[in-house]
Protein backbone atom coordinates (compact mmCIF):
# COMPACT_ATOMS: atom_id res chain seq x y z
CA UNK A 1 0.00 0.00 0.00
CA UNK A 2 3.16 2.34 0.42
CA UNK A 3 3.69 2.68 -3.18
CA UNK A 4 0.49 3.53 -4.13
CA UNK A 5 -1.40 5.55 -1.73
CA UNK A 6 0.73 6.42 1.29
CA UNK A 7 4.47 7.51 1.90
CA UNK A 8 5.96 6.50 -1.18
CA UNK A 9 2.99 6.76 -3.55
CA UNK A 10 3.34 6.52 -7.24
CA UNK A 11 1.47 8.36 -9.60
CA UNK A 12 -0.68 6.23 -11.40
CA UNK A 13 0.41 3.26 -9.21
CA UNK A 14 -3.31 2.46 -8.80
CA UNK A 15 -3.70 2.29 -12.31
CA UNK A 16 -1.83 -0.77 -12.65
CA UNK A 17 -4.10 -3.17 -10.16
CA UNK A 18 -6.55 -3.98 -12.56
CA UNK A 19 -4.30 -4.87 -15.42
CA UNK A 20 -2.64 -7.27 -12.98
CA UNK A 21 -5.91 -8.56 -11.95
CA UNK A 22 -6.64 -9.36 -15.61
CA UNK A 23 -3.60 -10.88 -16.71
CA UNK A 24 -3.00 -13.21 -13.66
CA UNK A 25 -5.64 -15.63 -14.53
CA UNK A 26 -3.65 -16.53 -17.34
CA UNK A 27 -1.01 -18.09 -16.08
CA UNK A 28 -0.54 -21.14 -13.94
CA UNK A 29 1.87 -19.84 -11.14
CA UNK A 30 1.77 -16.92 -9.47
CA UNK A 31 4.63 -14.91 -7.02
CA UNK A 32 4.23 -12.18 -5.17
CA UNK A 33 7.04 -10.30 -3.78
CA UNK A 34 6.75 -7.96 -1.10
CA UNK A 35 9.14 -5.68 0.43
CA UNK A 36 8.84 -6.99 4.57
CA UNK A 37 11.46 -4.42 6.08
CA UNK A 38 12.27 -4.01 10.14
CA UNK A 39 11.79 -0.64 12.13
CA UNK A 40 15.72 -0.23 11.83
CA UNK A 41 16.37 -0.85 8.29
CA UNK A 42 19.57 0.85 7.05
CA UNK A 43 16.94 2.63 3.72
CA UNK A 44 15.02 4.69 6.26
CA UNK A 45 16.25 8.09 6.49
CA UNK A 46 14.88 8.07 9.75
CA UNK A 47 17.16 5.78 11.22
CA UNK A 48 20.38 7.33 9.17
CA UNK A 49 19.48 11.00 10.36
CA UNK A 50 19.78 9.74 14.18
CA UNK A 51 22.61 8.28 13.31
CA UNK A 52 21.66 4.40 13.54
CA UNK A 53 24.23 3.82 10.87
CA UNK A 54 27.37 5.88 10.06
CA UNK A 55 27.59 7.44 6.85
CA UNK A 56 31.60 6.60 4.82
CA UNK A 57 34.34 9.41 5.97
CA UNK A 58 34.07 12.45 4.21
CA UNK A 59 29.97 12.07 2.87
CA UNK A 60 27.47 14.19 4.64
CA UNK A 61 27.17 14.02 7.95
CA UNK A 62 24.08 11.99 9.16
CA UNK A 63 21.99 14.44 10.97
CA UNK A 64 22.59 17.01 7.66
CA UNK A 65 21.03 14.10 5.41
CA UNK A 66 17.98 14.24 3.52
CA UNK A 67 15.32 12.49 1.97
CA UNK A 68 15.89 10.59 -1.15
CA UNK A 69 19.53 11.51 -1.27
CA UNK A 70 21.67 8.72 -2.26
CA UNK A 71 25.22 8.44 0.18
CA UNK A 72 27.56 5.74 0.82
CA UNK A 73 26.77 3.85 4.43
CA UNK A 74 29.33 2.20 6.22
CA UNK A 75 28.05 -1.42 6.54
CA UNK A 76 28.57 -4.04 6.17
CA UNK A 77 28.58 -3.92 3.21
CA UNK A 78 29.48 -0.56 2.31
CA UNK A 79 27.01 0.49 -0.10
CA UNK A 80 25.29 3.49 -1.84
CA UNK A 81 22.20 3.64 -0.27
CA UNK A 82 19.33 5.90 -1.19
CA UNK A 83 17.57 7.37 1.96
CA UNK A 84 13.40 6.63 2.01
CA UNK A 85 10.59 7.38 3.99
CA UNK A 86 10.31 4.79 6.25
CA UNK A 87 8.25 2.11 4.60
CA UNK A 88 6.26 -1.62 4.30
CA UNK A 89 7.36 -1.64 7.87
CA UNK A 90 6.88 -5.96 8.94
CA UNK A 91 2.94 -6.13 10.11
CA UNK A 92 2.23 -2.48 9.13
CA UNK A 93 -0.59 -1.65 6.70
CA UNK A 94 1.08 -0.50 4.23
CA UNK A 95 3.20 -3.51 3.79
CA UNK A 96 0.00 -4.81 2.66
CA UNK A 97 -1.23 -5.59 -0.74
CA UNK A 98 -3.56 -3.24 -1.93
CA UNK A 99 -7.46 -4.07 -1.41
CA UNK A 100 -8.58 -4.41 -4.87
CA UNK A 101 -5.74 -6.27 -5.58
CA UNK A 102 -6.59 -9.99 -6.70
CA UNK A 103 -4.22 -11.89 -4.72
CA UNK A 104 -5.74 -15.31 -4.18
CA UNK A 105 -3.45 -18.28 -4.72
CA UNK A 106 0.35 -17.61 -5.94
CA UNK A 107 3.52 -18.10 -3.61
CA UNK A 108 3.76 -14.96 -1.09
CA UNK A 109 8.24 -13.97 -0.99
CA UNK A 110 9.26 -11.55 1.29
CA UNK A 111 12.44 -9.43 0.74
CA UNK A 112 14.49 -6.20 2.38
CA UNK A 113 14.40 -8.22 5.73
CA UNK A 114 18.16 -8.10 6.64
CA UNK A 115 18.47 -4.53 7.91
CA UNK A 116 21.65 -3.96 6.93
CA UNK A 117 21.07 -4.02 3.05
CA UNK A 118 18.39 -2.78 0.60
CA UNK A 119 16.74 -5.30 -1.54
CA UNK A 120 14.90 -3.59 -4.59
CA UNK A 121 15.34 -6.99 -6.90
CA UNK A 122 13.05 -10.16 -5.98
CA UNK A 123 15.93 -12.06 -6.56
CA UNK A 124 18.89 -10.65 -4.55
CA UNK A 125 19.35 -7.82 -2.35
CA UNK A 126 21.22 -4.70 -3.48
CA UNK A 127 25.04 -5.94 -3.04
CA UNK A 128 24.46 -9.36 -4.04
CA UNK A 129 25.33 -11.06 -0.96
CA UNK A 130 21.88 -12.68 -0.61
CA UNK A 131 18.81 -13.99 -2.03
CA UNK A 132 15.54 -14.57 -1.57
CA UNK A 133 13.82 -17.76 -2.66
CA UNK A 134 12.72 -17.04 -5.60
CA UNK A 135 15.19 -18.37 -8.17
CA UNK A 136 15.07 -21.79 -6.48
CA UNK A 137 11.20 -22.11 -6.47
CA UNK A 138 11.06 -20.92 -10.66
CA UNK A 139 13.89 -23.63 -10.79
CA UNK A 140 11.39 -26.21 -8.99
CA UNK A 141 8.74 -25.17 -10.83
CA UNK A 142 10.55 -25.63 -14.48
CA UNK A 143 9.73 -22.07 -15.26
CA UNK A 144 11.91 -20.58 -18.46
CA UNK A 145 9.75 -17.76 -19.12
CA UNK A 146 8.68 -14.58 -16.59
CA UNK A 147 6.51 -11.57 -17.54
CA UNK A 148 6.75 -9.09 -14.89
CA UNK A 149 4.54 -6.19 -14.05
CA UNK A 150 4.77 -3.58 -11.25
CA UNK A 151 5.85 -0.67 -9.12
CA UNK A 152 8.13 0.67 -9.52
CA UNK A 153 9.78 0.60 -13.35
CA UNK A 154 13.07 2.28 -11.92
CA UNK A 155 13.54 0.34 -8.92
CA UNK A 156 11.88 -3.37 -7.81
CA UNK A 157 10.09 -3.78 -11.15
CA UNK A 158 13.28 -3.09 -13.05
CA UNK A 159 16.17 -5.18 -10.90
CA UNK A 160 13.78 -8.10 -11.26
CA UNK A 161 13.77 -7.86 -14.45
CA UNK A 162 17.06 -7.62 -14.75
CA UNK A 163 18.36 -10.25 -12.79
CA UNK A 164 16.02 -12.43 -14.04
CA UNK A 165 17.37 -12.24 -17.60
CA UNK A 166 20.82 -12.69 -15.81
CA UNK A 167 19.18 -15.97 -14.37
CA UNK A 168 18.52 -16.97 -18.16
CA UNK A 169 15.21 -16.54 -18.13
CA UNK A 170 12.81 -15.62 -20.83
CA UNK A 171 12.03 -11.91 -19.61
CA UNK A 172 9.04 -9.89 -20.33
CA UNK A 173 8.13 -6.17 -18.75
CA UNK A 174 4.50 -5.05 -19.78
CA UNK A 175 4.88 -1.81 -20.20
CA UNK A 176 0.61 -0.65 -19.63
CA UNK A 177 1.20 -2.65 -16.33
CA UNK A 178 3.90 -0.91 -14.36
CA UNK A 179 4.47 2.90 -13.49
CA UNK A 180 7.30 4.66 -11.97
CA UNK A 181 9.17 7.16 -9.71
CA UNK A 182 10.56 9.73 -12.15
CA UNK A 183 10.74 9.73 -16.07
CA UNK A 184 14.33 10.01 -16.42
CA UNK A 185 15.59 7.37 -14.34
CA UNK A 186 12.66 5.04 -15.67
CA UNK A 187 14.78 5.99 -19.23
CA UNK A 188 17.69 4.78 -18.05
CA UNK A 189 16.50 1.47 -16.53
CA UNK A 190 14.24 0.56 -19.54
CA UNK A 191 17.13 1.04 -21.49
CA UNK A 192 19.60 -0.61 -19.09
CA UNK A 193 16.91 -3.62 -18.95
CA UNK A 194 16.60 -3.82 -22.50
CA UNK A 195 20.28 -4.08 -23.51
CA UNK A 196 20.14 -6.92 -20.32
CA UNK A 197 18.01 -8.70 -22.74
CA UNK A 198 14.74 -7.73 -21.33
CA UNK A 199 11.68 -7.48 -23.83
CA UNK A 200 8.83 -4.87 -23.08
CA UNK A 201 5.52 -5.76 -24.55
CA UNK A 202 2.02 -4.65 -23.62
CA UNK A 203 -1.09 -6.36 -21.79
CA UNK A 204 -2.60 -7.23 -25.34
CA UNK A 205 1.28 -9.10 -26.10
CA UNK A 206 0.77 -11.23 -23.30
CA UNK A 207 -1.89 -13.76 -24.85
CA UNK A 208 -0.01 -14.56 -27.66
CA UNK A 209 2.99 -15.25 -26.00
CA UNK A 210 1.26 -17.81 -24.09
CA UNK A 211 0.03 -19.39 -27.60
CA UNK A 212 3.77 -19.30 -28.31
CA UNK A 213 4.80 -21.50 -25.47
CA UNK A 214 5.12 -24.77 -25.81
CA UNK A 215 3.88 -25.51 -21.93
CA UNK A 216 1.83 -22.62 -20.52
CA UNK A 217 3.04 -24.38 -16.79
CA UNK A 218 6.48 -22.74 -17.99
CA UNK A 219 5.36 -19.09 -17.37
CA UNK A 220 5.12 -17.64 -14.04
CA UNK A 221 3.60 -14.90 -13.26
CA UNK A 222 5.32 -13.11 -10.76
CA UNK A 223 3.11 -9.49 -8.66
CA UNK A 224 6.00 -7.84 -7.05
CA UNK A 225 3.94 -6.27 -4.55
CA UNK A 226 6.86 -5.40 -1.74
CA UNK A 227 4.99 -1.43 -1.26
CA UNK A 228 2.56 -2.93 -3.53
CA UNK A 229 4.80 -3.54 -6.25
CA UNK A 230 2.97 -5.75 -8.62
CA UNK A 231 5.52 -7.55 -10.54
CA UNK A 232 3.69 -10.13 -12.84
CA UNK A 233 5.54 -12.69 -14.62
CA UNK A 234 6.02 -15.02 -14.76
CA UNK A 235 9.58 -12.57 -11.29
Amino acid sequence: IDFITDCLAVSGGAEVVPVVNRLTPLFSSVYRTVDWHPADHISFHSNIKKGLYPTAEGECRNEDTQLFQTVTVEGPPKLKQTLWPDHCIQGSEGAEFHPQLNVEGGIRINKGMNKMVDSYSGFWDNGDTSHTPLYSRLIRDGVTDVVVTGIATDYCVGFTALDAARHGLKTYVVEDAIRGVAPDSCAAMTERCKAGGVTFIKESDVQGILERTDDISDILTTITTAKNHYSTVSK
